[in-house]
């Protein structure tokens, strides 16, 4: 084997490093775009299923809300009704003092003036 071999087939090891070298950093690129698309589309999922799980969430915590709410309205409506119920019955009462205190107080007055 001569000196010229000898460099050829350096020569011919060398152009096969180097493409092995270039195939080996295409395989890194491509290696790093396939993660970090996977790294986005799990991001992308973890944030809708976050935001699924709040608006569940959410949706259960209006819906006790509005029951509760429906018991506050229908439990002050009641009390309404006893309260009005109270007063109709004292009403009439409460006219006839009104109206004794005064024409006594008119009495008063007339009687003053005499």
């Amino acid at each position: 084997m001569g000196k010229a071999e000898t460099l050829l087939q350096v020569k011919d090891a060398e152009a096969k490093a180097k493409q092995t070298l270039e195939q080996a950093e295409e395989k890194q690129r491509s290696i790093i775009a396939a993660a970090r698309r996977e790294a986005v589309e799990r991001s992308q999922k973890s944030e809708q299923d976050l935001h699924a799980k709040t608006e569940s969430t959410l949706a259960q915590e209006r819906k006790a809300l509005s029951a509760q709410r429906e018991e506050l309205l229908t439990k002050g409506k009641d009390e309404a009704a006893k309260i009005e119920a109270k007063a109709s019955d004292r009403i009439p009462k409460a006219k006839m003092m009104i109206k004794q205190r005064f024409e006594r107080t008119l009495d008063a007055a007339a009687g003053a003036n005499e």
